[in-house]
């Protein structure tokens, strides 16, 4: 999807661990030139390390640091940042809280210690305690883009999804022009994936909330539409669900992909289950269109009595790489039951029956949910979910 949506607001930990190194060489380098800090090389090459990504050499060359040099402050706060990083987050906010006492901190590296200990306690799942630190930094820590990330981490961990949204809605006004579409499109999929849980749950009115705050944003109306129409289908409102999927979803397949199925259990329950069939056609048309509409077409022309159909529209498909065995074993299924003493079909009996995808689950994570998501509430990534399972991303 070309919109703001298809953004990297899931930034892998080990990419965030690069973020971080980067802007400790900033300091470094800023350190050295004013002279008010003098690091040693160790600091550099752990650094240096961290950025290659070999992070037990770089918490080997930052414990050699802070060991030498127990007054130094910047070495301290980047030793918490990779422990943190590494899973110790104890450890990590002992060290940060340990720093907040010390007489020694410039005002910049009050923030970036007060910055570094909320993220501590959000990962150790102590909101109030993050939510406090966050509290008593200056007015100044709002112009950073690491606050507002660390505040939504916050308001979300303490189950305020209004304030969490409302932190990612307000980011763009303070934070850095650069970071400020990575927060329209965190706003934009934070918000549709709450209202499609409230339309999943039959509270339509909270769902219609929900979209309004996002209708304006560019590149949000497939999954508005999407949303629409399983509330119509939740409503068991035949008439309606068709109704948006045949105006607004059939330039999406991956949306209409994933409607499709509630939409066709539902013409089913009203006795209309071929009126998914202009619809599917016309889905089938586009270049972007997954194999798991063909299929569905496919079938669908199966059970009306149209074989003729649906073998001539797999022909069309035929060489394409996602047009696999895997993928058209639905179809087949229905091609076996319907000889079922073939020597194909005793062969086909013998083997597991590959299924189709099951649920949603995080590339990043690994968590698994049984509907669309376009937030993980787990690891707190946006637009990170495939469907069935997946291997986790490797950064």
């Amino acid at each position: 999807m070309t919109s703001v949506l298809a953004v990297n607001n899931f930034i892998p930990v080990v990419v965030g661990a690069l973020v971080v190194a980067v802007a400790g060489i900033a300091v470094y380098l800023t350190f050295r030139e004013t002279k008010q800090a003098p690091v040693g090389d160790d600091y550099l090459h752990a650094l240096e390390h961290w950025i290659e990504g070999n992070l037990n050499e770089a918490a080997t060359l930052l414990h050699r640091v802070v060991h030498d040099d127990p007054d130094s402050v910047e070495p301290f706060i980047q030793l918490g940042n990779l422990l943190r990083l590494q899973g110790d987050a104890e450890r990590a906010a002992v060290l940060h809280r340990g720093l907040t006492v010390r007489s020694n901190l410039t005002a910049a590296q009050q923030l970036s210690v007060g910055l570094s200990l909320a993220e501590d306690l959000n990962a150790l799942s102590q909101w109030e305690g993050a939510r406090d630190v966050l509290d008593s930094l200056p007015r100044g820590a709002m112009s950073r883009t690491r606050y507002w990330k660390t505040r939504f981490t916050q308001w979300h961990g303490l189950g305020d999804p209004a304030e969490a949204a409302r932190t990612l809605k307000n980011a763009p006004r303070q934070c850095p022009e650069k970071d400020r579409p990575w927060f329209l499109a965190a706003f934009a999929s934070y918000q549709l994936d709450r209202a499609l849980a409230h339309a999943l749950e039959g509270q339509s009115g909270e769902a219609k909330a929900r979209l309004k705050d996002v209708k304006n944003i560019a590149g949000t109306q497939s999954r508005i539409a999407l949303v629409r129409a399983i509330m119509a289908a939740v409503e068991n409102d035949a008439a309606g669900a068709v109704s948006i999927a045949s105006d607004s979803l059939l330039d999406s397949p991956e949306e209409l992909d994933v409607f499709l199925p509630l939409l066709q259990e539902v013409l089913l329950q009203s006795g209309h289950f071929e009126r998914s069939l202009p619809i599917l056609e016309r889905a089938c048309q586009a270049e972007n269109a997954p194999p798991s509409l063909w299929i569905d077409l496919a079938m669908l022309y199966e059970k009306l009595g149209y074989r003729e159909k649906a073998l001539r529209l797999l022909e069309s498909k035929s060489g394409r790489a996602p047009f696999t065995p895997d993928a058209a074993a639905p179809y087949l299924k229905m091609l076996v039951d319907d000889a079922p003493g073939s020597d194909f079909g005793k062969v086909w009996n013998m083997l597991s029956m590959p299924g189709g995808p099951e649920g949603w689950t995080c590339r990043q994570c690994g968590h698994h949910d049984e509907r669309i998501r376009w937030f993980c509430p787990s690891c707190q990534g946006f637009h990170t979910f495939t469907p069935g399972s997946c291997s986790l991303e490797v950064s």
